[in-house]
């Protein structure tokens, strides 16, 4: 009996803020590895990348408790608590991990100035940029909140002090990023005192339209957002089996005789003396399947 499981196909999927969040997340580890950072693991399959300095650090906890699967910190005293905190949650697409630890790298790279130092604001300037690229305000009670032309991405600050330690504790945030429909949301989270430069890399990493691969199967795309389009990019398994079987059947085809000559004219042939030929196109020999071999006598 055949299988009938299906399998995974590739599509491209846009915008990637959309995309299904179940990807390699590697590559947001490998871009501060490669930075010089170091790399370890707890038993549980959790894994820290710290600075050299250990200033700043990553934890990626797909095996912790709760929804928050990146955690991104960064301080002046490797021993106090941090300056600032970014989170990720389980569903992100890992693609804006990596944005940011990327851009985080390279802040590190030119000294505490590029990472530490804090916001000159709450963030209010980096939203504003927002509104020039169509992106509505709606005040509410305890939030200003930016909202996408699509209505999919939503940035809500907090305007009122925060206890900086609470805020370290994860127990509150400045901003908190929405993605996605109501009811299928992931979410990011940035501290008060987050650099202006890494704010907008945050910013840009999460709004950035650009398509993402993904191996999917019918019931995920079913499950994909209404407003996101799924194009495929390579041909499915069956239509893989298809074109090999036919190239199978078009290698093993036998050789097809060669084309008949063209219709002969009404003056016969003459030889070499001048005397008729009884040689005739109609009379040819019929062509073999594969010619014999022979072999040259001397």
């Amino acid at each position: 009996m055949p299988n009938s499981r299906e399998e995974p196909r590739e599509y491209r999927i846009a915008p990637r803020y959309l995309a299904h969040p179940e990807a390699d997340g590697s590559a947001a580890v490998e871009a501060l590895v490669d930075a010089g950072w170091a790399q370890s693991h707890d038993g549980a399959g959790n894994t820290f990348v710290t600075a050299p300095d250990l200033t700043a650090r990553l934890a990626h906890l797909p095996e912790a408790d709760g929804p928050v699967m990146w955690k991104i910190s960064a301080g002046p005293d490797a021993f106090a608590p941090p300056q600032w905190l970014v989170t990720f949650d389980h569903l992100t697409p890992p693609e804006v991990v990596t944005d940011f630890t990327t851009a985080l790298a390279d802040a590190y790279a030119q000294g505490p100035g590029g990472y530490l130092g804090g916001s000159r604001g709450s963030g209010t300037e980096t939203a504003l940029e927002l509104l020039t690229k169509g992106w509505t305000i709606a005040p509410t009670t305890h939030f200003l909140s930016y909202q996408s032309p699509d209505r999919l991405v939503r940035f809500h600050f907090r305007d009122k002090p925060l206890p900086h330690s609470a805020e370290m504790a994860g127990d509150t945030e400045r901003l908190l990023v929405e993605v996605g429909p109501a009811r299928a949301c992931w979410y990011a989270t940035a501290s008060s005192r987050l650099p202006d430069r890494l704010l907008q890399q945050f910013t840009a990493a999460v709004t950035d339209p650009t398509p993402v691969r993904r191996p999917m199967r019918r019931i995920d795309l079913e499950h994909l957002p209404a407003a996101a389009t799924a194009t495929p990019i390579a041909p499915s398994p069956l239509e893989v089996a298809r074109v090999r079987a036919a190239t199978s059947r078009s290698l093993s085809a036998p050789a097809l005789c060669p084309p008949p000559l063209a219709p002969p004219s009404r003056r016969r042939s003459l030889g070499p003396s001048g005397a008729p030929t009884d040689r005739h196109p109609s009379r040819r020999a019929p062509c073999p399947i594969q010619p014999p071999s022979t072999t040259p006598t001397r």
